[in-house]
């Protein structure tokens, strides 16, 4: 990751690296350390230095969780919002399921990595899980899509 560095606005911003995983063992209950954990897709985007991964996993919750036709209000309202209208577009396109309690969210900056489970109201941090499996999202992945998407 690179350091933190002035946008065009003059707001210090960091890269931030975050990665979706689905929890492939329960569905709806929190998340345990023996739970498998499917990377489904990863976006790295500039964020205002200081922004917390709690405010990250709220906003991943809502871009992956919000219908699509809702979405467009938003472009073009904040910097951000075509790059999300986009983002959840793809998330759907890879036939992802909503994000839900017992799914976790890693994120990282400047090498360190939070990550944090999904609980029913709020978030909760986690160790590192040992039970991980799946892939960022990569052109590999996306042709792997394209050739067998229908057959999941």
């Amino acid at each position: 990751m690179n350091a933190a560095h002035p946008s065009s606005k003059g707001i210090v911003v960091t890269l931030y690296y975050i990665a979706i995983y689905h929890n492939a063992d329960s569905r709806l209950l929190p998340y345990e350390p023996n739970h498998t954990l499917t990377k489904v897709i990863t976006h790295r985007r500039h964020l205002p230095a200081g922004t917390r991964p709690e405010q990250i996993a709220d906003w991943a919750i809502h871009v992956f969780n919000a219908d699509l036709d809702d979405l467009p209000a938003s472009r073009g309202k904040t910097n951000a919002g075509e790059l999300d209208v986009l983002l959840a577009c793809i998330y759907r396109l890879l036939r992802r399921r909503s994000l839900s309690v017992g799914d976790v969210i890693a994120v990282t900056t400047d090498e360190n990595t939070t990550w944090l489970a999904c609980d029913p109201t709020d978030w909760r941090h986690i160790a590192i899980p040992e039970h991980r499996t799946g892939t960022a999202l990569t052109a590999a992945t996306i042709y792997e899509h394209l050739r067998h998407g229908d057959d999941e």
